[in-house]
């Protein structure tokens, strides 16, 4: 008998088969770099159906088609559009295109909207709509394209939508319900270059607006400013709680205001640095006038994303134990 066979008798037998095996499992064992490079894929395509960059750019479709069906001013759908968020429900990766780098989604869009814009749909807090879309990556590496299909009710209801801004914006550091006569005069609209740009929407005149909640503004650090005819610690008092409005210092802004209205509403530290710390575009004072009596008129500029603001309020201060405090401030504009 040959040697060899001798191999696959007895235990012979036992290590042949064992070479063998464990031959054929090596052989069937994944690539662990392409294994890597499998679930890595698998990842990109699900943040690109299901993130908050994705949403983002859903919600921006969905009011860039209502604004264009839109009659009216689009300022108030572009508000409504900063302070909206859109979410999905259910977000599922339906396909991948490896040639054209498309992936495709499908999901239940839900659009919901801030307290007090319900008024205009309504009653409804939100809209939602079963959707597919698809995300391709742009050419110039800037991210992702996206393209949105069966959203048609959400944008029809978008594009009615009637109601001013004033009504939906969330609140910030003014007193939004405050009698006209507490605060000092107001001094007459101004002219020329130094009324600055148009406002947002036009003042509004009411005493009591449960639903109001424009916002103020702050001042740029060491931005140029008109000289005030007023005393340099008021005015210094007014620029200090601006710089820190710009700054989403809630504490420090907080702190220049009278203490009995720090402690909670649009005065407390967290609702200052949760509105002023999160604009994408900060807080601007382009002009401080004063008025007399411990009262500044501040002019200022900002963004919140889409829609932007150019408004004016007057800040009236007091005097406690040797320093000042802004005791109220009133918005003359819109935002």
């Amino acid at each position: 008998m040959h040697p060899a066979v001798g191999l696959t008798t007895g235990s012979g037998l036992v290590l042949v088969l064992a070479v063998a095996l464990g031959g054929c499992a090596k052989e069937k064992q994944p690539d662990p770099p392409a294994a890597a490079k499998v679930r890595a894929e698998a990842k990109r395509q699900k943040a690109t159906c299901a993130s908050s960059t994705a949403y983002d750019r859903l919600k921006g479709i969905l009011f860039d088609r209502a604004i264009a069906a839109h009659a009216g001013d689009r300022a108030d759908l572009d508000t409504l559009a900063d302070y909206s968020l859109a979410r999905m429900e259910d977000p599922v990766v339906k396909g991948w295109d490896p040639a054209l780098d498309i992936t495709r989604c499908q999901g239940r869009l839900i659009l919901q909207f801030p307290p007090g814009a319900e008024r205009g749909f309504g009653g409804e807090h939100r809209l939602q709509a079963d959707v597919d879309y698809t995300a391709q990556a742009a050419a110039d590496g800037s991210g992702f394209v996206y393209q949105l299909a069966g959203a048609e009710p959400i944008v029809a209801r978008l594009a009615a939508f009637n109601l001013t801004s004033r009504a939906y914006r969330p609140p910030a550091a003014i007193d939004d319900q405050q009698v006209a006569t507490e605060e000092a005069p107001v001094a007459p609209a101004l002219s020329g270059p130094a009324a600055g740009p148009r406002p947002l929407a036009p003042p509004d005149r009411r005493t009591s607006t449960p639903e109001r909640a424009p916002e103020m503004a702050g001042v740029e650090p060491g931005g140029s400013l008109p000289d005030s005819t007023g005393d340099d610690t008021g005015e210094a008092t007014v620029r200090a709680f601006y710089g820190a409005l710009r700054a989403g210092d809630g504490e420090a802004a907080s702190a220049r205001i009278v203490p009995e209205k720090q402690a909670s509403g649009a005065f407390s530290p967290d609702a200052i640095a949760r509105f002023y710390g999160q604009l994408p575009d900060p807080i601007r004072l382009t002009q401080i006038v004063a008025l007399g009596r411990g009262a500044y008129r501040v002019s200022y500029r900002y963004s919140a994303g889409r829609s932007r603001c150019d408004g004016s309020a007057v800040v009236s201060l007091t005097r406690r134990s040797g320093r000042d405090f802004i005791r109220s401030i009133r918005a003359l504009s819109g935002c």
